[in-house]
C-alpha cells in the first residue's frame, strides 16, 4: 500500500492562536461547500484547482469543508498548494434539519461513517481538524448533546490523536456542557476574506 504523507506538528493555543511547525499562522479560511457552482457536483479536478488558486489570491489559507466529507481530490490540491483543513464530517446527528437528511442514518450509519473519513483522511497533513458537526440540533440539548459529542470525538482520537476536533456551534456558548465535550470551539459564522479593492 503507498500512499502520500506530510510529517508536521499543530499546536492550537487559546491565548496565541495557531501553530504549525512551531510558527505562528493566522488562519484566514472559508466554508467550502462541495459543489463547483454551474459545474455541478461532480469532481472536476482543474476547477478545484482554480478554485482553489483564486482562494489563495484573495488571502486565503484555510478551507472547512463545509458541510461533509469532502472529495479526496480536494484534499490532495490542498496538501500540494498549502492550504489547512478542517475535515467535516456531519451536518446532521439525530435532530434532523429536513424531513429525509442523515438524521434517518445517523444511529445505525455515524461511528462507520466517520471511522471511514478519518482513516481515508488522517494521511492527509493539510488537516488540521476534525469537525463532527455543523449547527447541529444537539448544541442545546445537554447532557445528551455533550455526551454525543463526547462519543463522536472519542472516536475520532482512537483513529487519530493528533488532531483535535471541532464543531460549527450558532447555539452553544464556549462555556457549555457541549463544547466541553469538544476539543476547540468552533463558531458558525461567515468571516470576510480578502483585501479591499
Amino acid at each position: 500500500y503507498r500512499t502520500p504523507f506530510g510529517v508536521r506538528s499543530l499546536r492550537f493555543d487559546p491565548d496565541k492562536g495557531f501553530f504549525l511547525n512551531g510558527e505562528h499562522i493566522e488562519l484566514n479560511g472559508v466554508c467550502s461547500h462541495h459543489d463547483l457552482g454551474a459545474l455541478g457536483a461532480a469532481v472536476n479536478t482543474r476547477a478545484l484547482e482554480r478554485q482553489l488558486e483564486m482562494l489563495a489570491e484573495m488571502g486565503a489559507n484555510a478551507i472547512r469543508t463545509s458541510h461533509n466529507p469532502p472529495a479526496p481530490e480536494l484534499l490532495d490540491l490542498a496538501d500540494r498548494m498549502g492550504f489547512l483543513v478542517m475535515d467535516e464530517a456531519f451536518d446532521v446527528w439525530e435532530r434532523k434539519k429536513t424531513a429525509l437528511d442523515y438524521h434517518l442514518l445517523f444511529p445505525d450509519w455515524h461511528e462507520q461513517d466517520l471511522r471511514a473519513l478519518l482513516r481515508r483522511d488522517r494521511n492527509h497533513p493539510s488537516v488540521i481538524l476534525w469537525s463532527i458537526g455543523n449547527e447541529v440540533g444537539e448544541q442545546t440539548s445537554g447532557e445528551k448533546g455533550a455526551a454525543l459529542a463526547a462519543r463522536l470525538t472519542a472516536i475520532c482520537h482512537e483513529e487519530d490523536p493528533t488532531r483535535p476536533t471541532a464543531s460549527g456551534m450558532n447555539s452553544a456558548r464556549p462555556g457549555s456542557q457541549f463544547a466541553a465535550a469538544i476539543d476547540a470551539v468552533g463558531h458558525a459564522v461567515s468571516v470576510r476574506v480578502g483585501r479591499a479593492a
